[in-house]
């Protein structure tokens, strides 16, 4: 790798500069990159935080983040923004583009954002989505024609010409997983035609390189189930309660494990289990990243339950580490259908008596060896640990000898 070669990443949002900023998305992505030899830093707008890691963190003034000079100061050859597409952010896609950088505009949703989906596809995303959203089917009802009639009318001016203005600016577009990608496409066709359609390529999110198989480490009966419970609609923490405990009552040498942070109501629910059920499940709260993957390691099987994901990162890093997955098979969910794939795991109906049996009978394909730790393991890190993602990127580019200059291939 050329020494001059120097990219940025960039999220137009402040968030805590720490080590968990930097164990996903943007700040992962930066990582990746300096793996692979690349001089990179993440940018955000400041002031700085005190757990900021500033070696590799560069915090601005937001007004620099939207000047072209600033930007050209930084003498890298190009800037991976996570700004979600989103008009709000056109201002600096433009000051990017206009000081000579390239510009990787990462999408992360699930390809369902826009009206211009097709009108069938996308109010049947919004239906789904409202009705688990809401408590009761008429609020329900309700939040769904209000979100449809927005998205025909004042949303397409009020979103989809910021989206358009945004995307058109970016020289390659990254959509997160194959299904965001085709939706995506079909958008992004609309907004500019053929010319922008190709410009969308899959980059997923980023996996942490230590997220891998250990085979000294035996793959124990486990489930391993991780997401912010106390966001409990959308990530489906009654869902995940039903379905551990039919799993725990079919199968009396299954242990489970669920990490994130706990609601009230699965506290309570743990408790009122029966004693033989109680002691195989266990509540672990949130746990560091390392915690994690020492878990996944031991694990057979990651459980997803989530009403919606623009990409499941539990499922990735479940899968980098050797597990199989098991998943809710919905349009909400499309990493689902790329990850839970024979021979790495499989997908359900979004019910407990679903996923349940689906949970029973991967365990009986790790029975029969029909799943291989070291093969899964081997497969997903290659194509979702940072520095591979890293890699893929600049493989979009070619670049000149001074890397200062690169056309999309």
């Amino acid at each position: 790798m050329e020494k001059s070669v120097k990219w940025l990443t960039c999220t137009p949002v402040r968030f805590p500069g720490d080590h968990t900023f930097f164990s996903r998305d943007s700040g992962l992505l930066c990582k990746g990159f300096q793996e692979i030899g690349v001089d990179c830093k993440a940018v955000m707008p400041g002031p700085p935080m005190d757990s900021d890691l500033s070696a590799d963190l560069i915090r601005t003034d937001y007004r620099n983040l939207e000047d072209p000079a600033w930007w050209r100061a930084q003498g890298a050859s190009g800037v991976v923004f996570y700004g979600w597409g989103d008009g709000r952010y056109v201002k600096i896609a433009r000051a990017i583009k206009r000081a000579g950088l390239l510009l990787v505009s990462n999408l992360d949703n699930n390809g369902l954002f826009s009206i211009h989906n097709g009108f069938a596809e996308y109010a049947g995303f919004l239906w789904r989505v409202s009705l688990g959203e809401a408590a009761h089917p008429l609020s329900g009802c309700f939040r769904f024609l209000m979100r449809l009639a927005i998205a025909s009318s004042i949303g397409i001016l009020r979103n989809d010409r910021g989206r358009a203005r945004h995307l058109n600016e970016a020289d390659v577009i990254g959509a997160v997983t194959p299904i965001a990608l085709e939706r995506s496409r079909r958008v992004c066709c609309a907004y500019g035609g053929t010319s922008l359609m190709e410009r969308v390529r899959l980059i997923p999110h980023p996996s942490p390189s230590y997220m891998k198989h250990d085979p000294a480490i035996r793959k124990e009966r486990l489930i391993v189930a991780m997401g912010r419970w106390d966001d409990e609609r959308i990530k489906g923490a009654e869902l995940l309660m039903r379905t551990t405990r039919r799993c725990l009552e079919k199968d009396p040498d299954l242990q489970v494990e669920v990490y994130g942070s706990p609601n009230k109501a699965m506290s309570q629910w743990q408790r009122g289990l029966p004693q033989p059920l109680q002691r195989r499940l266990h509540l672990k709260g949130v746990v560091s990243n390392t915690e994690i993957a020492a878990a996944l390691r031991r694990a057979r099987v990651s459980l997803c339950t989530s009403l919606t994901e623009s990409y499941h990162a539990a499922s990735a890093q479940a899968l980098c580490c050797g597990c199989s997955v098991v998943g809710p098979d919905t349009p909400d969910v499309p990493s689902m259908q790329w990850f839970a794939t024979e021979p790495f795991g499989r997908t359900a109906k979004r019910d407990e008596a679903s996923l349940a049996m689906a949970v029973a009978l991967e365990m009986s394909s790790w029975d029969h060896g029909e799943r291989d730790s070291t093969a899964i393991s081997q497969h997903w890190g290659g194509l979702l640990h940072a520095p591979c993602i890293a890699k893929a990127i600049l493989s979009m580019f070619k670049m000149d000898s001074n890397g200062l200059k690169a056309t999309v291939t």
